[in-house]
Parts: structure tokens; sequence; C-alpha cells
């Protein structure tokens, strides 16, 4: 399990956007995506149970060292409760059949990246090197993303979630059709709802219409 990034390492230079993120559909959730206080506070001292008698002195813990083991079990169970939600959300998806698309299907394409992470990615569908390798963006679009990741955010992927809106390769890499989105539309919702982005950017204008109910012209 990759190490989860920490509080104030994820700033987004207004540039940067300016740049990079012109023209895309973007939809905040909890706010901003600068962090500038940790968000796992410490417990202090006074409020941990000490033994009395004369055992106190033997198993006194310091301010300093309890906290931090606290701090890092917590985020280790909730990276692992929203991994095993997602492992499950993916092997629905592995067996759906609800639109043609199952037939055409080498594989289907769920997600990948951090099952916590603050920023997520969007795209519409996957392409043909997608449906061969069952990770979102690893085509000719994915080099360009990686891009965008590594020298305007200063990220990795790992730091990231990106999913796509159809879980399934249309044909000829056509437009999703109404009947697809609508099949996918549960699968990407609950994504959504467990990885808990603070923001999220559509790569396209049919991922920006799903996220923000309209048509939008890009």
């Amino acid at each position: 399990m990759h190490d989860l990034p920490q509080p104030g390492n994820l700033h987004f230079p207004a540039e940067f956007h300016d740049r990079a993120l012109a023209g895309w559909g973007v939809r905040r959730r909890r706010g901003d995506l600068i962090a500038d206080s940790p968000t796992t506070g410490s417990i202090p001292l006074e409020d941990l149970p000490v033994e009395t008698g004369s055992r106190v002195e033997e198993n006194r813990i310091s301010a300093a060292e309890r906290p931090v083991e606290i701090a890092v079990s917590a985020v280790g169970e909730k990276s692992s409760d929203l991994s095993s939600s997602l492992v499950g959300l993916a092997q629905k998806v592995s067996s759906c059949e609800e639109c043609s698309l199952s037939q055409t299907r080498t594989q289907t394409v769920f997600g990948c990246g951090d099952p916590g992470a603050r920023l997520m990615f969007v795209g519409e569908a996957p392409g043909a090197e997608e449906d061969r390798r069952g990770e979102p963006f690893v085509g000719r679009a994915g080099q360009l993303l990686d891009r965008i990741i590594t020298q305007g955010l200063k990220l990795t992927r790992d730091q990231i979630y990106i999913a796509n809106v159809l879980k399934c390769r249309p044909p000829e890499n056509r437009d999703p059709r109404p009947e697809e989105v609508q099949s996918c539309k549960g699968f990407l919702e609950k994504q959504i709802e467990l990885v808990n982005p603070e923001m999220i950017v559509a790569l396209g204008k049919p991922a920006a219409a799903f996220l923000t109910g309209e048509e939008t012209s890009l």
C-alpha cells in the first residue's frame, strides 16, 4: 500500500488551473484542495488512560508517541475499508451485462489510484489500450494526463483517483450512447461516494455533462 499524501503537499497554483484546467468541467465537493494543517489531530496525554499504582512509571506513554500511533492506525484502517468497498464494486462492474457493450469489451475498466484521494479525474470511456489492459488512461490520452499530473500538479498517479463514465469501451471509440451512460451511472456515482474527493476534474464534454447535469461546450 502506498503512502497517503501528507496534508499541505497538495497545492495547486492558480496559474496551473488557468493553463491546464481551462475548458475542463470542474466540480468541488468539500471545499479547497489546499490543506495547510494536518487532518488527523493528536490526543492530549491527559485524555489517555493511565494506570495507577506501582506500574504507572512502567506503562507511561509520552504525548509525542501515542498520538502518532493512533493517527497512523486510523488512516490505515480507513484506507483498507475504502479499498475493500471499491474492490466489491469493481467485481459488480466486471459482471455487468446491462448494455450491449458487455458483448464487445475485452474486459471492464473500473478505476485506479488512491482510494482516499482528494483529487479525482473522470474521463469519458476506455479506449483500445485501456480495454486491453483494464486500466483507465494508459493510452495516448493517458500520456497527456500523466504530464498534467507529474509536471503540472507535482503529484503521481498513486496520489489521485482516475475513473471513466463508461466502464466498457464503445466499439471504434465512438461517443457513448445515452442508454450506456445510464447503465454505468450508478457505478460512477458509487465510486465518487466511496472515494469522496475534494475536487473532481471532468476530462471532456461527456464527463462534464455527467457531473454537472448540463450540456457544456468545451
